[in-house]
C-alpha cells in the first residue's frame, strides 16, 4: 500500500518543490497550508509521515506538532520539522517540541527523499 505523506507548507514555490521531489516515489501525496489546515487533514487521513513547516499562518507548525502528540495516533508518526529561520537552538526546540528530524531551507532535495525513505521504514 502506498503511503501517506502529508506536506505543510505555506510558500507555493516550496511546496511545489516538495511535490516535486516526492511526486516519483509512489508516496500519496497531501497538502496543508496552515497549522488548523495541517490538523485537520492529519486527523482525517492519518499519514505515514509529516513535512511540517514551522512558520505558518494560524497555528505554528512547533504548535500542530504538540498538539498531534498527545493523540495517541501519532505517537510514532515521523515529523520532520523544516524551518527557514536556522537560529542557534533552533534545531533543540524543534526536536523537543515533538519532531522527529530537522531541516532547514532551502531543503536539499538530494538528502530529503533519503531521510523520509529511512524514517518511513523506521516506522514499521
Amino acid at each position: 500500500m502506498k503511503e501517506k505523506i502529508l506536506i505543510v507548507e505555506d510558500n507555493p514555490l516550496n511546496m511545489k518543490l516538495l511535490e516535486m521531489v516526492l511526486r516519483g516515489r509512489e508516496y500519496i501525496l497531501l497538502k496543508a497550508t496552515d497549522g488548523e489546515e495541517a490538523f485537520d487533514v492529519a486527523i482525517k487521513v492519518q499519514p505515514d509521515l509529516i513535512i511540517m513547516d514551522i512558520q505558518l499562518p494560524k497555528l505554528n507548525g512547533l504548535e500542530v506538532t504538540k498538539k498531534l502528540r498527545k493523540i495517541p495516533a501519532f505517537c510514532n508518526t515521523p515529523i520532520i520539522g523544516v524551518t527557514a529561520y536556522a537560529m542557534k537552538g533552533d534545531q533543540e526546540t524543534i526536536i523537543e517540541s515533538g519532531c522527529d528530524a530537522y531541516l532547514s531551507k532551502p531543503i536539499n532535495t538530494r538528502e530529503l527523499p533519503g531521510m523520509i525513505a529511512e524514517m518511513l521504514l523506521q516506522r514499521k
